[in-house]
């Protein structure tokens, strides 16, 4: 049988339909997987952009409160006057 013959052959045509459509939902899985692997990895670097936010305003944060709070030396401490004692 030459290659002729087979294109008429019915069976030939099934098995190779069978064979373009396993190697079709190959190539699918593979896009699916490779999707899915895309989406994890923007989760995962959107996950440590929003880390990096929150450490760099708590930073911010600690630093401000740090610059803004009032120097010890210029402190006050009221002290009512104190009664001599007697002895």
């Amino acid at each position: 049988m030459g290659d002729k013959d087979s294109l008429h052959d019915p069976d030939a045509h099934d098995a190779h339909r069978v064979m373009e459509q396993r190697a079709l939902r190959n190539v699918r899985g593979l896009v699916d997987r490779l999707q899915a692997d895309d989406e994890a990895s923007d989760r995962t670097q959107r996950r440590l952009v929003f880390a990096l936010v929150v450490i760099v305003v708590a930073i911010g944060a600690f630093v401000l409160a740090t610059v803004l709070r009032t120097p010890v030396g210029e402190r006050t401490i009221p002290v009512s006057p104190s009664q001599p004692s007697s002895r």
